[in-house]
Parts: C-alpha cells; sequence; structure tokens
C-alpha cells in the first residue's frame, strides 16, 4: 500500500474545522506537495461551513498575492471551492461508498470519537493520521497499536513537536547517558480541571446544523446540551487536560526514557505502579488540581523512574504553581542544577518538562521543542540543535505522508503512540481512585489490584458501533 513520490495522494478528513490538525489538512493543505482532499466528514455543518468560507477566500485573494507560494496554490483552492469535495456525516458511510477513492484518512473529531474512526480506517486498510489525545481509554489504545501492526499501514498521533529537531536532540542525549542515569521527571501544565459537579441542566433544541446521534458516536445516549460540547471538561468525552496537554509535555521522557518497552510480548517487568493526589475526587469532570505519580520500573539497563504530572490553574497575577507546593520543587531542583532567576523565569511557564539525572537535568518547553541543560558549564560542549543519530523529520505532517507513500514510519506512529496513550489514560484512571496505589501490567493490559481501577481502563460502546 504506496505512492511513488509524484502521485497525489487523496484524502478523507474527518473533522473539518476546530482542531490544528483539521485545519492544516483541510485549511493548510497546499503546504503539503501532491496532497489532495477526495472526501470530507463532520457532523456539524457549521465547521464546515467556515472551512468552505477559507477556501473562497484563498480562491479569490491568493491569485494577486505578493507571496509566491500563495499565488501558486490559488488554482488548488479555487478547485477545491468549486468542486467541494463530497462531504459525508457519518464516517462508516464515507468509508463504505469512498474506498476505492481515498488513499488515507486523518482525524480531527472530539476527543471521544479519535479512537472509532480510526479503528474503522484501519479496518479499511487506510493510513491513518489521528489528533492526540490518540484515545480516551486504555482499552482503545492498545486496539489501536494491535490494528497498525496487523494492517501494516502508516500511522501517526498528532503530537506535533515529535518531528523538530531538539525534541530528536533531546530523546538521544536521555538515551544515550549524558544527563547520567534519569530517576525522577516532572511534567507540568497550568490550566486546572473545570470541575463540574452536576450535568449540564435544561432542555435544548439540537441545531440544525448538528447531528447529535453522530456527534456521540458510540458514548452513551444523553440528551443534547451545548455544554456536553466541551472539549476537556466531561470525564466520558475527554481524559481532562492532562489528555490535552501530556502528549506534548510527557513525549520527550516516555520516547527518551524508553517506557514503551514495558509493554513488548515477553517482557517480565513488575507493574508500573500510579496514585494521585486531587483537590477532590471528582467523577463527572476534572477536578482543579492533580498531582499524578507514576512509578515505572526498571526497562533493560535504564533504572526504575518516577513521573509525576503536575496540573493546576494558573493563579491570577503570579506565577503558575501548578499543583500546591510543585511550584517550589521544581525550583529547587533548577536552582540546585545552577539555574538563575532568569531560567526559572523562562522555562517554569505555563507548561514543560523537566528530566532530573545523576550529573543534571533538562528542561524542556510545553511541546519539546526547545531544552536546556544545566548546569550549563557541564554540558557547554554537548551538541544541542539537531539529531545525531535519529532521522531528521520533514514536518510533522509530511513524515506521515511520507510514509503512506512507502517511507518509514513516522516516530509518533500508533506503535508508539498506544502505549504512550495507554500510559495517559492509565493516569486519569488513577484520579478517579486518588489515594490509592493501582498497580498496572502494561503486557496484559490490566490493573491487578483494584477491580473497579481495572473496569475503568474500557467502557461499553453504545448498540451499533465497534472499535
Amino acid at each position: 500500500f504506496t505512492y511513488q513520490a509524484n502521485e497525489r495522494l487523496e484524502l478523507a478528513v474527518v473533522g473539518m474545522a476546530g482542531y490544528a490538525n483539521a485545519v492544516t489538512f483541510a485549511g493548510g493543505i497546499h503546504t503539503l506537495p501532491n496532497v489532495g482532499i477526495r472526501v470530507t466528514c463532520d457532523v456539524d455543518l457549521r465547521k464546515v461551513a467556515r472551512i468552505y468560507s477559507l477556501w473562497e477566500q484563498r480562491a479569490r485573494e491568493w491569485p494577486t498575492s505578493a507571496n509566491a507560494a500563495e499565488r501558486s496554490a490559488a488554482d488548488l483552492y479555487a478547485r477545491l471551492a468549486n468542486e467541494k469535495p463530497p462531504l459525508y456525516d457519518d464516517f462508516r458511510r464515507m468509508l463504505d461508498e469512498a474506498a476505492d477513492r481515498i488513499d488515507a484518512v486523518t482525524v480531527a473529531t472530539p476527543d471521544h470519537s479519535h479512537a472509532v474512526i480510526a479503528a474503522a480506517a484501519l479496518r479499511a486498510g487506510k493510513p491513518v493520521f489521528a489528533e492526540k489525545p490518540l484515545t480516551i481509554s486504555v482499552h482503545e489504545a492498545r486496539a489501536l497499536r494491535r490494528l497498525t501492526v496487523a494492517q501494516k499501514v502508516a500511522t501517526s498521533m498528532g503530537n506535533q513537536g515529535t518531528a523538530s529537531p531538539q525534541f530528536r536532540r533531546g530523546v538521544e542525549i536521555v538515551r544515550e547517558g549524558v544527563l547520567g542515569p534519569v530517576k525522577e521527571v516532572h511534567v507540568f501544565f497550568s490550566r486546572g480541571g473545570q470541575n463540574f459537579r452536576q450535568p449540564p441542566q435544561g432542555v435544548h433544541e439540537v441545531p440544525r446544523e448538528l447531528n447529535w446521534n453522530l456527534w456521540l458516536a458510540q458514548l452513551a445516549w444523553r440528551e443534547y446540551h451545548p455544554a456536553w460540547i466541551n472539549r476537556v471538561g466531561w470525564r466520558g468525552t475527554s481524559l481532562g487536560e492532562l489528555g490535552n496537554f501530556a502528549p506534548h509535555t510527557a513525549n520527550l521522557a516516555f520516547m527518551g526514557l524508553e517506557i514503551g518497552r514495558l509493554w513488548e510480548e515477553g517482557s517480565a517487568a513488575p507493574p508500573i505502579r500510579v496514585s494521585a493526589e486531587c483537590s477532590e475526587i471528582n467523577r463527572l469532570s476534572y477536578p482543579t488540581w492533580e498531582r499524578i505519580r507514576w512509578e515505572v520500573p526498571a526497562r533493560g539497563e535504564r533504572p526504575p523512574v518516577t513521573l509525576t504530572w503536575h496540573h493546576g490553574p494558573l493563579p491570577q497575577g503570579r506565577p503558575a504553581e501548578y499543583a500546591p507546593g510543585s511550584r517550589q520543587r521544581l525550583e529547587t531542583l533548577l536552582r540546585d542544577h545552577g539555574a538563575t532567576d532568569r531560567d526559572v523565569a523562562e522555562w517554569l511557564v505555563y507548561a514543560g518538562a523537566l528530566l532530573v539525572g545523576g550529573r543534571g537535568i533538562l528542561v524542556t518547553n510545553s511541546h519539546n521543542t526547545r531544552f536546556a541543560l544545566f548546569p550549563r558549564e557541564r554540558f557547554a560542549d554537548v551538541p544541542q540543535d539537531r539529531p545525531q543519530q535519529l532521522p531528521a523529520s520533514p514536518g510533522h505532517y509530511q513524515e506521515w505522508v511520507n510514509a503512506c507513500r512507502g517511507d518509514r514510519w513516522p516516530l509518533a506512529n500508533f506503535t508508539y503512540a498506544g502505549p504512550f496513550a495507554e500510559f495517559i489514560a492509565l493516569g486519569e484512571v488513577a484520579t478517579r481512585f486518588a489515594g490509592e496505589v493501582l498497580e498496572f501490567d502494561p503486557v496484559a493490559g490490566r490493573i491487578r489490584n483494584h477491580a473497579d481501577a481495572h473496569a475503568a481502563l474500557s467502557y461499553e460502546y453504545r448498540a451499533g458501533w465497534r472499535l
């Protein structure tokens, strides 16, 4: 299932607007040579109208643009505006009727429907690019990984930082032991959970442009309320801010420390132990602050490591605290390794990660696309700007497109992103049982010591829907 470089890759774009990757494929398609949009799919015609308007504007304005790239792309948008690729509201019907016209599928829908759409596309033998979080449950992530292996097609999750030169160099630095043994990682994000305490109230008419039944997809039926369409507010439709940002901020640590090796068949490692502290236990929504701790066993020669997620609201007019006491801990680690006040102010901002090794620390920005090493003088001679062994990326989206044409799979393919997504979803489960330690077996995909927590690794699909 490969394409020559001079043949056009025809996409099905599922979810047309509102998320970064949808906008890239529907509104930035001109940045990907020899890639076209053959069909589209969205349950909300209001989003579709926004993309149609964008295509028409570019078809009108770009022929006379001062930018040569825009002028050269004007014909593409004129064709899209005039032809308007066939639009479906049900991805299942799209795959049934248009399978012979599409080469690959992009998924940038609300979080809860990523897995069910990606799985259907994979079963149809189509390469898939899916927005993060890849799934909202451990079970779904495991299924996508297995489908990818079985179907042998190109996949990628939309954590764009994976393609950056510094991300790849950071992974190498960790793997090469430049920091010494890494036994402690902190990942931080300064946007608290919305902590809704009751479901949306009142009766609302479904907008005529929205197919509410298909928006719900596999989720249990609930009556329409606009408040349900909240990307990170509710359990059962999202993983909250953990699912929103950990795919970016924890990416370098998960890849560099090779935590995914624990999912390999035949691994006899002890379980991953995960626990959480929260502002309160809220099983409807997400608490105001969370501190989640994964105790990761040794992976071959790599020592055990503890990874902690710190997450909470940004105080008005004050530096981010993340979770109670978290900022003080992170500042101390930085200062103990020679960081100045200016360094602390630069790196302890709204999101990032800090990896603590025996010889020094690596601190990153939100998407792991920049990093610094401390103490600076100790690592002054360490190249930091581009990878030395890992392949350079032509860009996150282009890397997947190239793989669809037969090139190597992207680093963010589902055999990597699946275990990473399980790791993140496991953290969400821990916040439902705050104060308890859960023991997770990555090979078996089960929580050994807590039946209720194990049951939360999956959820029941509505009749008529399958993974």
